[in-house]
């Protein structure tokens, strides 16, 4: 399986998996309740399936380039979560400290699956130019 197909299918299995966390742990279930919780989680997958196309895209323009994509990408998803735990705490009265940390939760598994997904991609293209 090549690297993006087998990132799109983590991707989905991660989204499956946050969006399903609040109905089987107790702890954080009334997230469950409100439209918040999976509007939170598609768009930090959204926001992480596009970073990981911009990665590809810049991984035969340049290492800088692929830097720049790397970087970017980290900072689109940290604002997303920034910007939807801020608009959490303001407007919620219960269930901060849960949304807060189940948000940075999804980001960071998020963060390690393009990651390790760039690296693989990196690899092949540094694999492509030694033998080309």
């Amino acid at each position: 399986m090549t690297p993006s197909r087998s990132f799109y299918l983590a991707m989905a299995l991660l989204a499956l998996a946050a969006w399903t966390a609040p109905m089987q742990w107790p702890l954080i279930q009334g997230l469950a309740e409100s439209w918040w919780w999976p509007a939170t989680v598609g768009s930090l997958i959204l926001v992480s399936v596009l970073g990981f196309r911009w990665m590809q895209r810049a991984k035969d323009a340049g290492p800088m380039q692929f830097v720049a994509a790397v970087n970017g990408t980290t900072a689109l998803k940290l604002f997303t979560a920034l910007g939807w735990i801020t608009s959490f705490l303001v407007t919620q009265e219960r269930l901060k400290k849960e949304f807060a940390f189940s948000t940075f939760a999804v980001f960071l598994l998020c963060t390690v699956a393009v990651a390790g997904f760039g690296m693989k991609i990196s690899a092949n293209s540094e694999n492509n130019e030694t033998k080309g």
